[in-house]
């Protein structure tokens, strides 16, 4: 088969499915989104910015339906899961660009762990070193 063609009979080709439900997952989808990225060591005003990119759909559309005094609220509840507080800056002011792959550096230099605190699953919590 060529590489372009997807056959549905292989049962390792990736395919997504939408799943109708009438319950609304858009809390669970937003504390997802969230702290997907305060895990990847995004800053709140970053996660934010996320939501306020088109090009990101999930969490636009989250931003759209739900409005962003939402969304900051959201912001601030998982943060605080993991014990961090957080302040957001004034709606209207330019938020900070998420990091890019040519800002990399090696995790050795990247990551320390916060002593004795843990995420709600009971893992150390990674803290960002810039």
């Amino acid at each position: 088969m060529p590489k372009d063609e997807i056959d549905p009979e292989d049962p390792l080709e990736l395919c997504g499915v939408a799943l109708f439900t009438e319950e609304d997952t858009s809390d669970s989808m937003t504390e997802c989104f969230i702290e997907e990225f305060l895990r990847l060591g995004y800053a709140p005003a970053q996660v934010l910015a996320l939501f306020r990119n088109p090009h990101y759909i999930g969490p636009n559309m989250v931003l759209q339906n739900r409005g962003l005094d939402h969304v900051r609220g959201k912001i601030v509840e998982v943060f605080g899961w993991w014990g961090r507080t957080v302040t957001l800056r004034d709606a209207g002011a330019p938020l900070p660009v998420p990091p890019s792959a040519d800002d990399a550096c090696p995790p050795s230099q990247m990551v320390e762990f916060e002593p004795g605190l843990a995420d709600p699953g009971g893992a150390a919590i990674p803290r960002v070193v810039l």
